[in-house]
């Protein structure tokens, strides 16, 4: 801890590490000189409705309208501008969430569960795989980070990503968005809400985002990576004369279709030799956006859900219940390694299906007594997850390797429940000086139904990869175990004065264990993976200085798993294998910066950097990663950026130009620490048109600017390197208008 200290106390003089926030100066209405300050956001991921300065926690809060500037609109360009956050997509049902060096490498098992959560207005997403992520109609999104053991209505080791969106309002409004964009782009959005009589408001609101791929099949002659995606929102809010009660009901809809991801082959650098694929697509002269595979790929998803929300005022605390409904479909097929056989060893594809039903209730009461020296929360969390996931690989043509020639089918009905009831208590001892101590008592139980079935062996006895059995021969088994565990958290703040919130923590994280995704025997099946347990150190500081023109939050961590869950791919079985990590421990420090200039030029920046390591992981294989760095951790992370207005006459201020540039650091693909993402930069930019009081802007974009060749996933195969790469340089204009 002493360290850790000496790091925050460092981190803070070092002014140039600093936020993406992105707040942009506020100012005062027009008839009175604007006044250069840093915008004050409201959130509610400690469950009440407060200033993010005013939290112990280390959060990035990004508005609508930094949402908007920026063109963030999924998790992938979210996690380009926040701290400590990261996103990898191995498949296209695959979104792997980082923060803190801690991510859930493709445990895409119907018993697993991501070790960063993901909310929307507090329902957990409980399979990232198959929903919805994309943006639209937000009112903010918290990025918080470190263990949330205790109100969470669903326990997250990593950290978790709260989405909030918009409410209906009393007062008339309206927006809509169109633009276009490279790669034949299109995107629609906008909403609108106001009263429908005197206790009830709706709104609605949708987003639509069509392009092209931004890669090519040269084989069938079709886009990659393209979109066609789909959304909507409403939301009936109901609220008394006398303001106690709030009913607020939300229905939505979405789909997408997608041609997949491309996969690259390149050489590997740690094998001898050039790569078979990688030496045959040199020779062929293809680039590193065209793929060749023999089948036409997909990608799709449709989803849907509803919320009920009741909020109820007593004068001395708030109730609430929370109660969502979610379900989902994914499907992809692609081929696995992205080209026939020859050149390929093997021609396997895969396709898969993933359709999960959720049902989760939390109720909770907040105490409100602002002239008491105590506060607290108390409450309950239900959820219950029916998950079917359906897998199969085939091979299509001729394969040099008999393990994966043939045709298999899995099946897996999986049972999750979890249960927990939670509480918190804070004292102010002093004006300045306060303790929280708080609890939380999880309860998880999972079980299921998983089959195998061998369809074809290829005439050698032996099914396509993983699955050992031959053809006509299958397993069945019931499977279930259950988890249950007590994580504590205390935290002291220290407020020396107004401007400044000093904080200490320690608390615990936990999640629940599973089975292997695809294993090759029975027996294998049936041994599952333990939960992983994490105890977090933190200190941290919050300032707002020079008379809220500087914004300046740093944060110092420690953070010591047990049992971390990871996995190894097996490259003679193209499939993977869970273990238990045995230990690892992450020191870090973050820090987000602000600084309004004047009125017309604000400043932003961040920063974090990582040292996150196993510290005792022997594999399931006997390979020792013991002191290796964890795998899909950038060891740093940078951003810098800014905004100006200017003008003149008529048109003074009517013209506003943001700018900012990401810097990632090296990242290593698996936990032997060969193969990695080198360090890589990301230059995004917009112009905005307004002339004062108008109710229309143009805005022209550009996101990755320098066109920057850079992975989002990678895997090694006899030789070769497979590569998903992020998006291109991509540019647009939106015309926007406000009623």
């Amino acid at each position: 801890m002493r360290r850790l200290a000496l790091a925050c106390l460092a981190t803070t003089a070092l002014t140039v590490i600093a936020a993406p926030q992105y707040a942009s100066a506020q100012t005062a209405p027009q008839n009175s000189e604007p006044v250069a300050t840093v915008e004050d956001i409201i959130v509610t991921a400690d469950r009440r409705a407060r200033s993010l300065q005013e939290v112990p926690s280390a959060i990035t809060a990004v508005t609508s309208e930094q949402l908007e500037r920026q063109r963030i609109v999924d998790l992938n360009t979210l996690a380009n501008s926040v701290p400590s956050f990261s996103m990898t997509e191995g498949s296209s049902l695959g979104k792997e969430l980082n923060i803190r060096g801690i991510t859930s490498v493709r445990i895409i098992d119907a018993s697993a569960e991501p070790s960063v959560g993901m909310f929307v207005d507090e329902v957990y997403i409980s399979r990232m795989g198959s929903a919805f992520t994309d943006f639209f109609d937000l009112e903010r999104i918290e990025v918080i980070r470190g263990p949330q053991g205790v109100l969470l209505g669903k326990n997250v080791v990593g950290g978790a990503i709260s989405v909030i969106t918009a409410k209906p309002r009393f007062e008339p409004s309206g927006q809509m968005t169109v633009g276009l964009a490279n790669y034949n782009g299109f995107n629609a959005n906008g909403y609108v809400t106001g009263p429908l009589s005197d206790n009830f408001a709706g709104r609605f609101a949708f987003q639509v985002r069509n392009r092209d791929g931004y890669g090519e099949n040269v084989v069938t002659d079709t886009d990659v990576e393209d979109l066609k995606s789909h959304q909507a929102r409403a939301e009936l809010l109901y609220q008394p004369d006398d303001g106690r009660l709030r009913a607020l009901l939300t229905v939505d809809y979405g789909s997408s279709e997608s041609a997949g991801s491309a996969r690259t082959m390149t050489d590997d650098p740690f094998a001898a030799g050039t790569g078979a694929i990688a030496a045959w697509r040199a020779a062929q002269g293809l680039g590193p956006r065209q793929t060749t595979s023999p089948q036409r790929e997909y990608a799709n998803r449709t989803g849907g859900g509803a919320m009920l929300r009741l909020d109820y005022d007593f004068d001395w605390a708030r109730l609430s219940y929370i109660t969502g409904y979610r379900t989902s479909e994914g499907e992809m097929g692609y081929n696995q390694l992205g080209t026939a056989s020859p050149p390929g060893l093997a021609d396997t594809f895969y396709y898969a299906e993933d359709k999960p039903e959720t049902l989760s209730q939390e109720i909770r009461l907040v105490s409100q007594n602002p002239d008491s020296r105590f506060d607290w929360i108390i409450g309950g969390f239900y959820q219950h997850d029916n998950v079917q996931r359906f897998d199969a690989n085939r091979a299509t043509t001729y394969t040099a390797i008999p393990a994966l020639s043939g045709h298999f089918m899995y099946t897996n009905d999986a049972e999750l429940d979890t249960m927990a009831v939670f509480g918190q208590v804070g004292f102010k001892i002093t004006d300045q000086l306060k303790a929280t101590v708080g609890a939380r008592y999880t309860k998880d139980k999972k079980g299921g139904y998983r089959t195998a079935t061998c369809l074809e062996d290829g005439g050698d006895g032996l099914c396509v990869a993983a699955l050992v059995l031959a053809a006509g021969q299958s397993w069945a088994f019931n499977y279930e175990r259950e988890w249950d565990a007590f994580t504590p958290q205390g935290i002291v703040e220290y407020r020396p004065n107004d401007d400044v919130m000093l904080y200490a923590s320690v608390g615990k994280g936990f999640k629940g264990g599973g089975w292997d995704h695809i294993p090759a025997t029975e027996a294998g099946g049936r041994i599952g993976y333990d939960p992983e347990e994490v105890i977090n150190y933190e200190i941290g500081a919050k300032t707002d200085l020079f008379d809220n023109r500087v914004r300046l939050n740093v944060a110092a961590f420690q953070m010591d798993y047990k049992d971390l869950q990871s996995q190894q791919l097996i490259l003679e079985c193209l499939c993977t294998v869970t273990s238990n990590a045995g230990t690892a421990k992450i020191r870090g420090i973050e820090g987000e910066f602000q600084f309004a200039v004047t009125d017309a030029l604000f400043l932003t920046a961040s920063g974090s950097v990582l040292d996150a390591k196993y510290e005792d992981f022997v594999s399931s294989a006997g390979v020792d990663f013991s002191g290796n760095r964890i795998q899909r951790s950038p060891e740093n992370k940078f951003d810098v950026g800014f905004t100006y207005e200017f003008g003149e006459g008529a048109w003074d201020r009517a013209f506003s130009l943001k700018a900012n540039y990401t810097r990632t650091g090296e990242a290593f693909w698996g936990p032997e620490n060969t193969i990695k993402q080198d360090a890589f930069g990301l230059v995004d930019a917009s112009l905005r048109i307004q002339p004062p009081g108008a109710d229309w802007n143009v805005t022209v974009w550009g996101k990755n600017l320098s066109d920057e060749l850079y992975a989002v996933a990678a895997q090694t195969f006899f030789g070769d390197l497979m590569n998903y790469y992020g998006p291109p340089r991509t540019f647009g204009v939106d015309l926007r208008y406000s009623f």
